[in-house]
C-alpha cells in the first residue's frame, strides 16, 4: 500500500513505536498489563482523533491455545464488531456500565451519554507477540459496496449478536501487516453518529486469517480494546477540518512501509 491509510475515509490506521513496558515478554496477561494496555489504547484514540473524552468500553485477550470466554482465539468470520441496532444496543450497554461505575469519570461520561451527544466507537488492536499466523486483515471501506453488508433480522440481546456479518467480493481491498510486532498498533473504526446515511458510518470489516501453507495451530495472542469517544464541539474552523489537520500532523511522525495488501489466497476465511 502506497498511501497512508486514513483513519477518516478508510475506516483503519496503523502506529509503529507503541511500546507498554513487559508487553513485549509477557507470558501471562495480568490485570496491571492490561490496565497498562487499556490506558495507551485510550491515549492513542485521544491523539489519532483529538477528542478529550474518551473510555475503554469493553477489552478481549485473544490467545488460541486457551478456551475460556476471557480469553478467545482468532475469528476467521468476516464481520464488524456491529450492526446499525448492534451500535444503539452496545452504546446503550456502554452508557448504563459507566452509570454504575465508581469512578467519578465514568459516572460522568454515562451522564453524557444519556443526552444523546454524539460518539465514535473504535477499536484499538495490538498483539503481544510477532505474529506468525492468523493475521488480522482489514478491509478499506471505500473498496466495499452496500450490498456486500449482509442484512439481518437479529434484535441484539448480548455482546455475541451485536455483529454485522459481510461477504467477501472481488474488488475489495483487504490489508495486513507483515510479521506484525507488539508496538505495531491497528486503530479501526467501528460506528460513527456523525453519518448522515444510516447514523452508523464506517464499520471497517475485519478477520484472522490464515496465509496458504501456514496450516499449523495458530500461536498468535493478541489484546484488543474497545473504544467509544464523545465527539467534541466544533471548532470554529469546522470538526472535520480540525480531525483531518490533527490526524495528518500525527500519522506523518510514522512509517507505513510494511503495510501490505493481501493476495487473494490470503484472504479472511481463505482454508
Amino acid at each position: 500500500m502506497n498511501e497512508r491509510p486514513d483513519l477518516k475515509s478508510d475506516g483503519f490506521t496503523y502506529v509503529a513505536g507503541r511500546h507498554v513496558p513487559g508487553i513485549e515478554r509477557l507470558v501471562e496477561l495480568s490485570e496491571e498489563h492490561q490496565l497498562a494496555l487499556e490506558v495507551d489504547s485510550v491515549k492513542l484514540v485521544k491523539q489519532l482523533t483529538g477528542v478529550t473524552s474518551a473510555f475503554v468500553y469493553g477489552a478481549t485477550f485473544r490467545d488460541h491455545s486457551q478456551t475460556s470466554w476471557a480469553s478467545r482465539g482468532p475469528v476467521a468470520v468476516i464481520h464488524s464488531d456491529m450492526s446499525p441496532a448492534g451500535a444503539t444496543y452496545m452504546k446503550n450497554s456502554a452508557q448504563n456500565l459507566f452509570l454504575k461505575s465508581t469512578d467519578p469519570s465514568e459516572v460522568g461520561f454515562g451522564k453524557y451519554l444519556e443526552t444523546g451527544q454524539d460518539v465514535i466507537m473504535l477499536n484499538v488492536w495490538r498483539p503481544i507477540h510477532a505474529v506468525e499466523d492468523n493475521h488480522l486483515g482489514i478491509c478499506k471501506w471505500g473498496s466495499l459496496l452496500e450490498e456486500d453488508a449482509l442484512k439481518s433480522n437479529i434484535i441484539p440481546t448480548h455482546v455475541g449478536n451485536t455483529l454485522q456479518p459481510w461477504k467477501y467480493r472481488e474488488g475489495q481491498e483487504w490489508y495486513y501487516l507483515k510479521n506484525q510486532q507488539p508496538h505495531e498498533v491497528y486503530v479501526f473504526l467501528q460506528h460513527d453518529d456523525r453519518a448522515k446515511e444510516d447514523g452508523h458510518g464506517i464499520n471497517v470489516p475485519h478477520a484472522s486469517f490464515k496465509l496458504q501453507g501456514h496450516d499449523k495451530p495458530s500461536t498468535r495472542v493478541s489484546f484488543e480494546a474497545k473504544i467509544i469517544a464523545l465527539i467534541d464541539p466544533s471548532p470554529p474552523e469546522g470538526r472535520i477540518s480540525r480531525l483531518s489537520n490533527h490526524m495528518t500532523a500525527f500519522a506523518n511522525r510514522f512509517s507505513w512501509d510494511e503495510l501490505e495488501l493481501l493476495e487473494l489466497h490470503g484472504r479472511p476465511g481463505s482454508p
